[in-house]
């Protein structure tokens, strides 16, 4: 039990047959030349589906190029294989949360993975910090940077499906995102030995996983796992993986995109395992509104029959409990769950 509530990591993993059939694997070639053209009403369809049920898809024909995924994977891999000394220069902080960190909380436990985070450039509006860039590897800034710009237009194409699939204009949701987003890129690296056990005090000691469980507290995520394996979604009391497909992207629906949807689309619980074997790498995309942005039910799934069920959430302060709870356990991290009406 932990701060009360069920222990999800406890529950059992599930036999892993259908998984593929259930969580669809989406070409959106159509939705990212015209996402309100008939010839994408199959993709938005399927992705509405998946956020309704799993909160899990998968894309394929998605327009990032083979090249710049191939770049950023390279220089993640590099980072993480430098010196510890080295990464920690640009440690993050509680105050500037940009950059390296080694000794991440997930529901107030130690997760055994290292981290380095951006996000735009500039003083974000939530923390008031800048990225924090390392010297080396040569080249990281600027292949990651252009990643970053990729992940965002591919992210708006998908918010339009998301919009489409409510029964909302494409481009309803612009407004808290084209320009003023506060999304960010992740960089997971997940060692088969525990980079800081037996180290000092301050950290916990036991890392059993690689993320414990969880939901993404933003709109969407967009993920490009390695061959490695080990995400897992969690529904009806059971763990299911989520595993790579070569050449796929995969999407998940988060805590914001459920309060807005009111429940109608889903922000799965999921988790990543320990490594036990080999190492592994992650590309995390967090897609995350404006700082300013007022979250709440949107007018399509509101009615006498289905009132709101949420009070209305501001993104920025949301954002920054939950980083809070992230960095260093400063008490139970913040959930959707407490603005239900």
């Amino acid at each position: 039990m932990l701060h009360g509530t069920p222990d999800l990591d406890r529950d059992p993993v599930a036999k892993q047959s259908s998984i593929l059939d259930q969580v669809p694997i989406i070409d959106i070639s159509e939705l990212l030349l015209d996402s309100a053209a008939p010839a994408a009403r199959p993709a938005v369809d399927s992705i509405a589906g998946a956020c309704s049920s799993w909160g899990f898809f998968q894309i394929t024909n998605h327009g990032i190029p083979e090249e710049l995924i191939g770049g950023v994977w390279r220089q993640t891999r590099t980072f993480f294989a430098l010196p510890i000394e080295t990464k920690l220069e640009v440690l993050r902080t509680r105050d500037n949360p940009w950059g390296f960190y080694h000794n991440e909380l997930t529901k107030n436990q130690r997760d055994k993975k290292q981290v380095f985070d951006f996000t735009r450039e500039g003083h974000d509006p939530i923390y008031g910090k800048g990225n924090r860039w390392p010297q080396r590897p040569r080249g990281f800034q600027p292949v990651l940077q252009e990643y970053f710009d990729a992940c965002t237009k591919l992210s708006l194409q998908l918010l339009e499906a998301f919009c489409i699939g409510l029964d909302l204009p494409a481009r309803f949701m612009h407004a808290d995102f084209a320009s003023n987003h506060t999304g960010f890129l992740r960089l997971n690296y997940y060692p088969v030995h525990d980079p800081i056990e037996g180290a000092a005090e301050e950290y916990q000691a036991e890392a059993d996983l690689g993320v414990h469980h969880h939901t993404d507290a933003g709109a969407l995520t967009v993920l490009i796992q390695d061959e490695t394996g080990g995400l897992q979604v969690h529904r009806d009391g059971y763990w299911h993986d989520i595993p790579p497909v070569p050449g796929a992207i995969v999407i998940n629906t988060g805590d914001m995109m459920q309060v807005w949807s009111n429940d109608v689309y889903h922000a799965p619980v999921h988790r990543v395992l320990a490594m036990d074997a080999r190492d592994r790498y992650s590309l995390p995309f967090f897609f995350n509104p404006a700082a300013d942005a007022q979250v709440s039910p949107l007018p399509t799934v509101v009615d006498e029959r289905n009132p709101s069920r949420y009070q209305p959430i501001e993104w920025g302060e949301f954002r920054g409990k939950r980083s809070d709870g992230d960095y260093a356990d400063y008490g139970a991290e913040v959930q959707i769950s407490q603005f239900r009406k």
